[in-house]
């Protein structure tokens, strides 16, 4: 294995990964480039990757509206486990957090200048559409657009598990750019919850009291386990905490997660490891009950499908834009079409869509159906426009 040069260990500098690299999965290219055209990309599966598309598209197939495998009354059942599966995501976020480098903060900005972007193309856009629109549906045109381009903002699947994997800068960027998204998100629920910026506010600053609550509780607990098991326990009890508090006081279960991780990531070294362990352990069978789910949620209108041809759309000329600017702003290593390498919508914008119609209810409907159709779209547009070498 080629050693990585002193100063980067993460290898963004390393002239060696120049045009040999899938910039939005790090993942070594043929020579031809063929790599990032393969359609067998859809079925991928990885420590950071999934079939994110096909799994929609198998939810839709088994839900109420296809062969009706996971009926309404299932769903129903599915409905508490649900928040657990979106706060178990959001700890997977936090536990990412915080590993100190000198690219950090160029990075930082650019992934939050491309999140940003999105977020205000495809809310103006969106915003657009459902007050022409003017239906009983579209009413709420306002909380439509803004949880649009939530949902549209990220690009990633799950985060590298080792902190010290080398990744490439364009993953990085993708890594980071879900943290503005989910922290927005957690507000605007709060804020449709408590009717008012200042009610929102007090409430996200009740809920950050009490999950940090539970997971320095959490956080003791595990420093006295006296077994494996009693340790995987109390980490998985730790999650259905989380995920509870935020399903009981319908705000976000991905902000909730985020919380958690985050203090988690900064506890001591054991408990960390055994958090980190076991929420990686469970991380895929958790992200595919969200994405069958969401599949199986969402109706399929001509409006919905009208407005899932305009997120995709909208999403892709916001993040050809917000690509464009983050580049400039990130500097190191990263290739001209950062915009393209961050067209695949990962699982986070489809989760927080699912969080939305939990707490918010029946009226965002469309918009869950809206976020899937864009996401299974925006997907087949990533893999139709190949990405270039970062030489060229």
């Amino acid at each position: 294995m080629t050693s990585l040069p002193a100063g980067d260990p993460f290898g963004l500098l390393d002239p060696s990964l120049d045009g040999a690299v899938d910039q939005g999965r790090g993942r070594a290219l043929d020579p031809d480039g063929a790599g990032t055209r393969s359609w067998r990309r859809l079925l991928e599966w990885s420590a950071t990757s999934a079939p994110v598309a096909p799994l929609l598209v198998i939810g839709i197939a088994v839900g109420p509206r296809g062969i009706n495998l996971l009926s309404a009354a299932v769903l129903g059942l599915l409905d508490p486990v649900v928040p657990v599966a979106l706060a178990a995501l959001g700890v997977l976020i936090g536990l990412a957090v915080g590993d100190r480098r000198a690219d950090n903060r160029r990075l930082f900005a650019a992934a939050s200048l491309d999140a940003a972007a999105t977020m205000l193309v495809v809310s103006a856009g969106i915003g657009v559409v459902a007050f022409a629109a003017m239906s009983p549906v579209a009413r709420p045109f306002g909380t439509l657009a803004l949880i649009s381009g939530i949902c549209a903002a990220t690009s990633l699947t799950l985060p590298a598990g080792n902190p010290l994997e080398p990744r490439t800068a364009a993953t990085r960027v993708s890594e980071i750019g879900v943290l503005l998204p989910i922290v927005a998100g957690g507000f605007v629920l709060a804020w449709l919850r408590a009717g008012t910026p200042l009610g929102a506010v007090v409430l996200v600053a009740q809920a950050c009291g009490v999950t940090l609550a539970l997971a320095a509780a959490a956080w003791l607990l595990l420093t006295r386990a006296s077994s494996e098991t009693e340790e995987r326990v109390l980490a998985v009890s730790a999650l259905l905490l989380v995920g509870g508090v935020a399903d009981a006081l319908a705000l976000s279960a991905l902000f909730g997660g985020l919380v958690a991780g985050v203090c988690w990531r900064y506890a001591g070294r054991h408990p960390r490891e055994t958090i980190s362990r076991d929420v990686f352990f469970i991380q895929h069978p958790l992200l595919v009950l969200v994405l069958l789910v969401a599949g199986a949620r969402a109706d399929l209108t001509t409006a919905s499908l009208a407005l899932g041809a305009g997120y995709v759309v909208l999403r892709t000329a916001g993040k050809v834009a917000g690509g464009a600017v983050a580049r400039r702003v990130a500097g190191v290593n990263v290739p001209r079409d950062l915009g393209r390498s961050l067209l695949p919508p990962g699982v986070f914008g489809v989760a927080f869509a699912l969080n939305a119609i939990n707490v918010v209810g029946a009226d965002a409907s469309l918009l869950l159906a809206a976020v899937v159709i864009g996401t299974v779209g925006s997907q087949f547009v990533a893999l139709l426009l190949p990405h270039r070498r970062v030489g060229e």
